[in-house]
């Protein structure tokens, strides 16, 4: 399973790469910049498309996509910059970006592409099941 990514760098890293924040954030939640608080407020429309999706239909089908640092609380809906997030940590920053860009009236189409392909790729890669014909011939012998 790949390293997850808390809420706050998300925020952090999407900000950085699309050039609205210079150094890493120090607070998403109740930030007092209304662009921050706009793209933490996104992920959950993030969520909301991958859960519709494999593979986080099956995996995070209860709407839990968030869970406490400690690892003990799932959540659907972040409460702290330390909430760790469920999914693909790079589909949640490229998410992040289209949406954000989209939502300010900018060019997101390359950004979507990447979301869109990312999606795609994880999706693959966990439906992806190798087929051992020996195996399945024996069973039916």
């Amino acid at each position: 399973m790949a390293k997850l990514i808390s809420v706050l760098k998300a925020v952090s890293d999407a900000s950085r790469e699309i050039g609205i924040a210079q150094r890493s954030l120090s607070q998403a939640l109740g930030s007092s910049d209304e662009d921050v608080l706009q793209m933490t407020a996104l992920l959950a429309a993030i969520a909301d498309e991958l859960l519709l999706e494999e593979p986080y239909q099956d995996l995070l089908g209860d709407g839990h996509w968030l869970v406490s640092a400690d690892g003990l609380t799932f959540k659907s809906e972040p409460t702290a910059d330390t909430d760790l997030i469920l999914f693909d940590s790079r589909l949640a920053i490229t998410g992040l970006k289209y949406r954000f860009l989209a939502a300010k009236g900018l060019e997101f189409a390359e950004h979507m592409r990447d979301f869109t392909t990312r999606m795609a790729k994880v999706a693959t890669r966990a439906n992806n099941r190798v087929l051992d014909l020996d195996e399945e011939w024996s069973r039916v012998v």
